[in-house]
């Protein structure tokens, strides 16, 4: 089979790195440790400011954290991705949702952030993954509800989970 000319490679790396960064928003919300882990290299590093470290510390942390939320939502924009060789600079806007469990009268509130990904990926052993990922943050605000005003999900609804028993991992 002829080798893809330098455009069609071009289009694959974007879309291995896309797939990459869509991965860890999802392991992130689905609080799945391995999953978050597997999008860096192993001697990857990740600069989230209130946590500085490798990918498998990285992946506690969020496990810590994390939970203290009913729920957490990590919307991703299409990352600018410019490719060197081997390295690409990669630019996501995230804008993330952190739902609080609901308080005694049972209010809860969304902490909302505006965020982007600054990485550096590197292709090795020809698997593009993050090298060094650090997030810079734009704008936070806190919306506080009542939970009485929300809408009701009825019994029959597929409601997502924040662990592998998320229908994300059983397909449709």
């Amino acid at each position: 089979m002829a080798e893809p000319d330098a455009r069609l490679q071009a289009l694959l790396d974007k879309d291995e790195i896309a797939q990459v960064v869509q991965d860890l928003a999802r392991g992130t919300d689905r609080l799945d440790g391995e999953a978050i882990a597997a999008c860096y290299h192993p001697d990857g590093f990740d600069d989230h400011n209130s946590f500085r470290g490798g990918p498998r510390e990285f992946a506690r942390w969020v496990l810590e954290v994390l939970p203290h939320f009913a729920a957490t939502h990590h919307f991703i924009g299409p990352p600018r991705i410019r490719l060197d060789g081997d390295v690409a600079r990669v630019d996501t806007y995230c804008i993330a949702h952190h739902l609080s469990k609901p308080d005694a009268r049972g209010r809860q509130s969304d902490l909302i952030l505006a965020l982007r990904y600054v990485d550096r990926f590197e292709r090795r052993a020809g698997a593009w993954k993050i090298a060094r990922r650090v997030c810079a943050f734009d704008w936070t605000i806190t919306l506080d509800e009542t939970a009485g005003a929300k809408f009701a999900f009825e019994a029959h609804f597929t409601l997502g989970r924040r662990d592998r028993e998320d229908i994300a991992y059983r397909g449709a």
